[in-house]
């Protein structure tokens, strides 16, 4: 992974000997950065950990999960939360599929989003960077 900003939320992929309390597969969001590649982040408690490598996690995305429970009634999501490994439910592929192309107007509402303030920043990672031009002789 990139470095990314203070604040990022970014998830442990692979435990280092280094790593100083990290949990593998475990989202932590980052409270502080290093010139040297390292990091350091918090756990939802507020624990902080060690300096661990930018190589050794993904940025977090929303999970399934949140994205449902937060269509759901709140008691429903309470209900729903007691069970273990709700954060690691996926929908297939195929349902997705289909449930995004039942979404009228997808493309121009996400270009609208695109065009916002937040969603700007959230893509700005995944531009593509512009090829510079040479100077004519």
């Amino acid at each position: 992974m990139n470095p990314a900003p203070v604040g990022t939320k970014v998830r442990v992929t692979n435990h280092a000997p280094d790593s100083h309390s990290y949990v593998a597969g475990k989202v932590y969001r980052v409270v502080r950065v290093d010139t040297d590649g390292t990091f350091k982040a918090e756990d939802e408690s507020g624990k902080v950990g060690g300096w661990i490598s930018w190589q050794c996690c993904e940025r977090a995305e929303p999970s399934t999960w949140d994205r449902i429970a937060a269509a759901l009634p709140e008691d429903l999501a309470i209900f729903l939360s007691c069970f273990d490994k709700i954060d690691q439910i996926s929908l297939d592929e195929h349902v997705i599929d289909l449930m995004l192309g039942q979404m009228p107007n997808l493309h121009e509402r996400i270009l609208a989003f695109a065009k916002t303030p937040d969603g700007a920043a959230l893509i700005a990672g995944n531009r593509p960077k512009p090829i510079p031009q040479r100077a004519a002789p």
